[in-house]
């Protein structure tokens, strides 16, 4: 026997657990379409891999799990794919996700993948990974995936199984334990193998003397697991407290039961694993209380995950004067707006309350600072700070007191006598502090993201600058040292003044006494050409020596040496150009307007080429556009002749 402790507050509201009569499990009949959203557990979505019109087999994968918090989702029976879409699903704001509706055969066909095996058979990994296939989630309301919990890279030395279910109505975890010890009892056996063979507690409430008789019974013969029964009282059965319940010690505030060396399961997930290793079937139905005095046929069923709940209201002859529907129990649980939303692995009840059993609430009044919310709080907040801290947005201030430290159990909102929906205000300020939170993450995430670019853009300029330099530095000194070996080497300049003089001695060699020829003049064409390319040698050697003073490269000074002999070059060759054309009578200014007003004629013939009408245009318009293109052709004819005569003047004075 261990010795039990006590947690602060907490409160003893009507239990009414009998009636869904606990202990007796009723199947639902197979409905005839199932709608399973994506996203029924903490973490991220899961990713369909079916289409519309599929077909598939009971516990055939349809959604695969992204990432170690996710958790993949299987056919809960044999049908078709109607589609995959967003459907409104089981939310207190109504909103929608991506779901998978499978219209239903009626055959139920297993698929041909799910088959059982002896775990003494397999290794633990083999085992992991039966668990991780099988999409299992915390099925006592967080739906944490069952494979993330068991990741943990923390020593354990207590497996807790929480059978405690402390919330009023609800009896699904109670039935379970009735009605299936012997899968419990072996998934928690196989639970303990994959964690060391650590020790196991179960945890039950006093209240359910059935499900303590079968435990007890069923785990008699294995000193490594105790059955421990705990004083009822809500609620006893939130993590935090049960631990504290039975050790005395509080987890660390933002921590987790395995930081006191502990795994904390709900009786359900273990059966769910036993399911899943020994039978090798999927997490694809659970038990549900389905009760109030709304209902005249309340009771525990096994209901397939994504069965709608109107289907399991109609099977259990709702009440027509019945207002009202809640998922989940009267504490933690929420009103349903639209009954046409789907079960999912969490859903652990479905509370219907009659007309008298929830009378309507009278408006909320002013707190009283009456001080029995901070009483009953199990968490020891100060629930009157959080609620005007909540109303009037001062977010930033009540983190401070720990608001995301609350439960949400309702204690505070159930002894409240001003009637105020305390978990309400506490909820909605918690969404706030998440959105603000996600917002900060995505925005430093971004923030990152870009200075690394930025950072990797500039690393990348200079060093392509760099090697450039480089280049043109090793460049240079390779001319540099080309020209001091070759003192000699071609000269633009020179070649074409012995091309000139070469000329004039072929003159005077073919002049007569009758007919004496002018000696030969110089030719305009490659006077341009010489100084045309000593400017570009002279500013490629400008920028190569300019390169290598901003390195200190070693032939700094050969390159100024360089710089110096192609300037004077290419003064030299513009000053034989000018003095050339003065000659000729050329002037440049007047060939670049020549050359500008032949473009213009040019592009205008161009234009009306294209611009020719169709051929059932009528006669006057094709001879209109005739007598334009010709006009235009001679203009160009014309401005290209103005341009010849300025460009060879002695050719038009001939």
């Amino acid at each position: 026997m261990i010795q039990l402790y006590n947690f602060p507050g907490g409160i003893h509201p009507p239990e009414n657990k009998e009636l869904s009569n606990p202990g007796q499990l009723i199947t639902l009949p197979l409905p005839e379409e199932l709608i399973i959203p994506l996203g029924q557990h903490i973490g991220a979505p899961s990713e369909a891999v079916v289409k519309k019109g599929d077909q598939v087999s009971k516990g055939q994968l349809i959604a695969k799990a992204i990432g170690s918090r996710s958790a993949d989702l299987h056919a809960p029976t044999s049908g078709v794919i109607a589609d995959v879409s967003d459907q409104q699903v089981a939310h207190a704001s109504g909103l929608k996700e991506t779901c998978i509706t499978l219209h239903a055969d009626g055959k139920d066909t297993w698929h041909a993948d799910i088959t059982p095996a002896n775990p003494e058979q397999l290794s633990d990994d083999e085992v992991r990974q039966r668990i991780y296939a099988a999409g299992i989630i915390g099925m006592g309301g967080a739906g944490f995936p069952s494979n993330a919990k068991l990741a943990t890279d923390k020593t354990i030395h207590t497996l807790l199984l929480n059978g405690v279910e402390c919330e009023p109505y609800i009896s699904a975890d109670d039935t379970i334990m009735q009605v299936d010890s012997d899968g419990i009892v072996k998934g928690t056996r196989l639970l303990m193998r994959l964690l060391g063979q650590v020790k196991c507690i179960i945890a039950i409430e006093d209240n359910k003397p059935k499900a303590i008789a079968t435990m007890q019974a069923a785990t008699a013969d294995d000193a490594a697991i105790e059955v421990v029964v705990i004083p009822t009282k809500y609620p006893s059965g939130g993590e935090k407290q049960l631990i504290q319940n039975l050790t005395g010690k509080q987890v660390p505030k933002g921590g987790i039961p395995a930081d006191l060396g502990i795994l904390c399961v709900n009786v359900a997930t273990v059966n769910a694993i036993h399911d899943a290793v020994y039978l090798g079937r999927p997490s694809i139905d659970r038990i549900t209380t389905v009760t109030g005095k709304g209902v005249n046929k309340p009771g525990n069923y096994r209901i397939l995950v994504g069965t709608k709940v109107d289907f399991i209201l109609n099977h259990c002859e709702m009440d027509a004067s019945a207002n009202k529907v809640v998922l989940g129990g009267p504490m933690m649980g929420f009103q349903l707006p639209s009954i046409q939303v789907p079960l999912v692995k969490t859903s652990n009840c479905l509370l219907v309350p009659g007309v008298d059993e929830f009378p309507a609430a009278d408006a909320a009044m002013a707190c009283i600072r009456c001080g029995q919310c901070e009483v009953v709080c199990p968490a020891q907040l100060l629930p009157q700070e959080l609620y005007w801290l909540a109303k009037s947005d001062a977010f930033e201030k009540i983190e401070q007191y720990n608001l995301m430290d609350c439960i949400e159990c309702g204690a505070c909102a159930y002894v409240c006598p001003s009637q105020i929906p305390l978990v309400q205000h506490y909820r909605y300020a918690k969404g706030v502090i998440r959105h603000k939170a996600q917002e900060a993450k995505q925005a430093e995430h971004a923030k990152l993201r870009f200075e690394a670019r930025e950072q990797r853009l500039i690393d990348e300029q200079n060093a392509k600058e760099e090697r450039r330099k480089a280049r043109a530095a090793a460049a240079a000194a390779a001319q540099a040292a080309k020209r001091a070996n070759q003192a000699n080497g071609d000269d633009p300049i020179a070649a074409a003044k012995a091309r000139v003089a070469a000329k004039q001695q072929a003159a005077k060699a073919q002049a007569t006494d009758s007919n004496p020829e002018p000696a030969a003049e110089p030719s305009h064409k490659e006077l341009k050409t010489a100084a045309a390319i000593a400017r570009t040698k002279l500013k490629k050697a400008q920028k190569a020596f300019a390169d290598a003073a901003a390195t200190d490269h070693p032939d700094t000074d050969k390159l100024q040496v360089t710089v110096n002999e192609l300037t004077q070059r290419s003064a030299a060759a513009a000053e034989a150009l000018a003095k050339f054309e003065s000659q000729l009578g050329v002037d440049p200014e007047a060939i670049k307007a020549a050359q500008v007003e032949w473009a213009k004629a040019n592009a205008k013939v161009r234009k009306l080429t294209k611009l020719a009408p169709e051929d059932d245009a009528t006669e006057a318009v094709h001879m209109e556009y005739q007598q334009t293109l010709d006009a235009a052709q001679k203009d160009l004819q014309q401005a290209e002749s103005h341009l010849q005569s300025l460009k060879n003047p002695t050719e038009e004075s001939s």
